[in-house]
């Protein structure tokens, strides 16, 4: 699973959607995610583990965007 292997490359944040983008070329939307959380997220010295503790397993997502078969090689 993309959420537990692979880095951060990327992150967008609007309204309660943050969409996080990782370094395999997977897209995840994180539904219902409130500001206060994402500017931890955002200022967390250590994202990824910030986000494994608080986001991946507390908000309901989806694989917006899947990494072209291409790249993985």
């Amino acid at each position: 699973l993309t959420t537990t292997k692979a880095g951060i490359a990327d992150y967008l944040h609007k309204g309660l959607l943050l969409e996080i983008s990782f370094l395999d070329g997977n897209t995840y939307e994180f539904f219902g995610v409130p500001k206060n959380v994402f500017l931890k997220f955002h200022n967390s010295d250590k994202q990824v583990r910030f986000a494994k503790r608080n986001i991946f397993s507390s908000y309901l997502y989806r694989l917006a965007k899947e990494a072209d078969e291409k790249d993985e090689a």
